[in-house]
């Protein structure tokens, strides 16, 4: 099982570090990209940045991660740490969805 959702904290010691050169990447036949806290992508995020006159999508500190893209809608919804929580008990998309209705965090 290969977690929807990579911490920073993992991917960035890792092999999968290469996709802070690139935006994302793919394993296992799934595409990753790298999302803030807000769960916008890193291409958003870049041309937010752009119009702004800043240089760094995400701000050093900010949290990171490598996020499968069938879940950044999830993520966006329910924010960083509640997907976090789901994706440590499947990665299974249908499966977290209804967790989170269990849980009360979704209608």
């Amino acid at each position: 099982m290969t977690s929807p959702i990579i911490p920073e904290g993992v991917w960035m010691n890792s092999q999968m570090s290469i996709a802070r050169h690139y935006g994302g990447l793919n394993i296992a036949g799934r595409q990753y990209l790298i999302v803030n806290k807000e769960g916008r992508d890193i291409y958003q995020l870049s041309a937010i940045a752009h119009k702004e006159g800043r240089t760094k999508a995400i701000e050093a500190g900010e949290p990171c991660d490598l996020c499968r893209t069938d879940w950044i809608p999830l993520y966006r919804k329910l924010g960083r740490d509640r997907v976090l929580e789901l994706a440590r008990v499947t990665d299974d998309l249908p499966k977290a969805k209804a967790l989170a209705k269990e849980k009360g965090w979704m209608e």
